[in-house]
């Protein structure tokens, strides 16, 4: 049974797959109990990964949207408006930190509208799955402020930095197929069919090598900090060890004897 976070986010664990959901029954706007409810819920994964309770890690919402951004109205009722954004900053912060530092895949599921700081909480997951027809705006400048929830650093990198400033300074609405089709998430696919793909996507997550996930994971985003020798270096002694390991003694006898692997 699901368990609800700040009365925003709900957890639920089962058979090792952790599934985060939004779950305000509107906008899913990031209010401050919302922030706190996906901070928690992102350490949950964290410490559930570190301690083998955790294969894979699912990120959705219900409601119409995914997640309208920030809540304006809630940021600027509190006692100290300023220092509510930068809580609820803070508290995003952390989250998506605690996602994109876990050692289990972590996959986000965006059914409809992402804006503002919903974008760069979508974008903390392993694997981004989006419908073809979801509308996504960054927003902020149009209310005159900057982006946060890492929006800047995963747009400049994954579109380049003139793509990112002019989806950012204009607030251009683009789509979920925009979005594949420049390389910003995994995949777009039609609405009706989302869950579907989804939960295959899980299914044969939970059922793989954690270990080869981690090691791929730590991998991958460490690549861009280095120079390439010593990317290479740690990649000869990732694959030795993941070889010699259980997983791949087992994934190895398996491709050889034509069998499916069964990766404990």
């Amino acid at each position: 049974m699901a368990e609800v976070l700040h009365e925003r986010v709900k957890w639920d664990l089962q058979d090792s797959v952790a599934r985060i959901t939004l779950a305000d029954g509107a906008g899913n706007a990031l209010d401050l109990g919302m922030s706190l409810g996906i901070r928690e819920a992102a350490e949950r994964v964290s410490a559930g990964a570190a301690d083998g309770s955790i294969r894979v890690a699912v990120l959705s919402a219900e409601g119409p949207r995914f997640s309208v951004g920030g809540d304006l109205g809630d940021f600027a009722n509190a006692p100290v408006p300023g220092d509510r954004v930068k809580q609820c900053a803070d508290e995003l912060h952390k989250a998506i930190l605690a996602l994109s530092d876990s050692s289990v895949p972590v996959v986000s599921v965006v059914h409809s509208t992402v804006a503002g700081g919903g974008i760069g909480i979508a974008l903390a997951a392993d694997i981004v799955l989006i419908a073809e027809d979801a509308k996504i705006r960054t927003a902020y400048t149009a209310a005159g402020l900057s982006p946060d929830c890492g929006v800047t650093w995963a747009l400049a990198r994954r579109l380049g930095t003139a793509r990112a400033l002019e989806l950012t300074l204009t607030n251009r609405m683009f789509t979920g197929s925009d979005a594949a089709a420049w390389g910003l998430v995994s995949r777009a696919v039609p609405a009706d069919e989302l869950m579907q793909v989804a939960e295959e996507i899980v299914s044969g997550l939970h059922s793989g090598p954690a270990g080869a996930y981690a090691e791929t994971k730590r991998l991958m985003l460490a690549a861009s900090q280095r120079d390439l020798a010593t990317q290479l270096d740690d990649e000869a002694a990732t694959i030795h060890k993941q070889f010699v390991g259980p997983e791949g003694t087992e994934g190895v006898d398996a491709f050889l004897n034509k069998r499916a692997p069964s990766f404990k």
